[in-house]
């Protein structure tokens, strides 16, 4: 076991160094954690859409470097291995064996265990759950009880749709143990009230935040083939149809068919994990296609412990064919590290690091920001000196017909850098009509904001130098 752990540091540490820096979603985490308690850090949690946990977790490791905040994630991605093997090992130690190999060498576990996110930390405790799950359904004792309770609480501080697996979790174990006494109702209550003024908050927060993804049956096919094959698909949104890259074929296939053949083996006696498992899907399905929130595999993560454990236990079953299988399976993860598709080798292309390197060598006078705001940039460029204005997804719709305005107090032979997210401007002129009405508004409204901009500044400034890096394209220019 001790050479699983170690194969799943050796992944998770490799290619954690990203030139490219914190990108938004991993810059939020970075923002929200760095802010002072008595200067608005809970009114910060409350501005987006997650729970406050991790952001507590963060705390103490904001001042230091990316490749810092980074192993914070990788700390818990170690530490469920070895949780995993317990798990498994509650039912056998080859089960348990299986139930960690699996887990150390996981494509989906290893990217987020290099993100600046909750992800890795959720895995954690999902794995807890799962592991005080079947000890509480062999012996209801005081000390398995309290685990599994602290386990589903701390899942519900961590994620807002750990609802849906904790709900389904604790009927599971009242209709397995036939338990509904004053202790479990007093936990229950206890849990629905420390997460209630969040749940509130965020249920008006989701829809809003949701805007860039619409499901389709690709979505329930990526959710196996990322959590199974080396390759991540759907952890932004998925393509339209599943073989969209035919020279991925392989990758994508194999590893998946020999994921879903130990899981099926492994469901026998197991039908109430499946219920879980299946249930979270379902009811995800159904939230995405009432538009809620777009089905993305992170999202539900909190199913990935007992599919892994399922799988085991199928492999375990399988005999000489499991083992077969599972040898399989684990190669082409290992073989994938050598390519250039592998999860740690993924560049961020968002990532602000990239305007930082951008603005800090052409030392605008004033920089305009579309689509985020100033602020998303700090950790990265210094902006004390300088005018900063920004079009961004709150203001969007003041500048729409006119962005132009927003330069109006620039004056003559001033430097100027505009700053244009790549990924929701990229429609010219004739494909924001052509597509106004099936195209998300987002994508519209900041094309159309591009374009305008961009004629604002052929017309009116001169000495253009066009900087172009990741999902990043930075204009600077004097005005004339």
């Amino acid at each position: 076991m001790h050479l699983i752990i170690l194969l799943g540091l050796v992944l998770r540490l490799s290619f954690i160094i990203k030139p490219e820096g914190l990108w938004n979603d991993e810059y939020v985490s970075w923002m929200i954690s760095s802010t002072p308690f008595g200067e608005g850090f809970l009114q910060k949690i409350f501005a987006q859409c997650h729970m406050p946990l991790y952001y507590l977790y963060l705390k103490p490791f904001v001042h230091l470097s990316d490749t810092v905040l980074r192993l914070t994630s990788v700390a818990p991605g170690i530490i469920s291995i070895w949780i995993m093997y317990l798990a498994g090992k509650e039912y056998s130690k080859k089960v348990g064996l299986y139930a960690g190999l699996i887990t150390s060498v996981l494509s989906f576990l290893i990217y987020y265990s290099q993100e600046v996110r909750f992800y890795s930390l959720l895995f954690l405790f999902t794995s807890l759950s799962l592991l005080f799950t079947i000890k509480l359904l062999k012996n209801l004792s005081k000390t398995n009880l309290i685990c599994w309770v602290a386990s589903l609480i701390l899942i519900l501080l961590t994620h807002v749709l750990g609802i849906i697996y904790v709900s389904l979790n604790v009927f599971y174990v009242i209709y397995k143990k036939k338990i509904f006494n004053k202790k479990v109702i007093i936990a229950i209550l206890i849990a629905g009230f420390t997460i209630l003024p969040f749940g509130i908050n965020i249920l008006r927060m989701i829809p809003s935040s949701q805007w860039w993804g619409n499901f389709t049956y690709t979505n329930i096919l990526f959710l196996f083939s990322d959590f199974f094959s080396p390759i991540l698909t759907n952890n932004i949104n998925a393509p339209s149809v599943f073989f969209y890259d035919k020279s991925l074929t392989l990758w994508l296939l194999l590893p998946t068919l020999i994921g879903v053949v130990g899981f099926i083996a492994g469901i026998r006696k197991n039908k109430g994990f499946f219920v879980i498992l299946f249930s979270t899907i379902v009811i995800m399905s159904v939230l995405a296609l009432s538009h809620i929130i777009v089905f993305i595999t992170k999202y539900s993560i909190e199913i990935l412990p007992i599919l892994i454990l399922l799988t085991s236990i199928g492999f375990v079953r399988l005999r000489k064919i499991g083992t077969l299988l599972l040898s399989v399976f684990v190669m082409f993860h290992l073989i994938a590290f050598f390519t250039p598709l592998y999860v740690t080798k993924i560049p961020r292309n968002e990532g602000h690091k990239l305007v930082g390197y951008i603005l800090n060598s052409r030392t605008p006078d004033s920089v305009l920001f579309t689509y985020y705001e100033p602020d998303r940039f700090l950790r990265y460029v210094d902006l004390d000196n300088k005018q900063t204005l920004y079009i961004s997804k709150i203001n969007r719709f003041e500048y729409k017909n006119n962005p132009q305005k927003i330069l109006d107090n620039i004056k003559s032979g001033e430097k100027l850098s505009v700053v244009f997210l790549d990924s929701v401007s990229f429609f010219n002129e004739e494909q924001t009509d052509l597509y106004k009405n099936t195209a998300p508004e987002m994508f519209i409204t900041f094309s159309e904001i591009r374009n305008k901009l961009q004629r604002e500044l052929n017309d009116n400034y001169k000495d253009f130098y066009v900087d172009r890096a990741g999902s990043w394209t930075v204009i600077t220019a004097k005005k004339k």
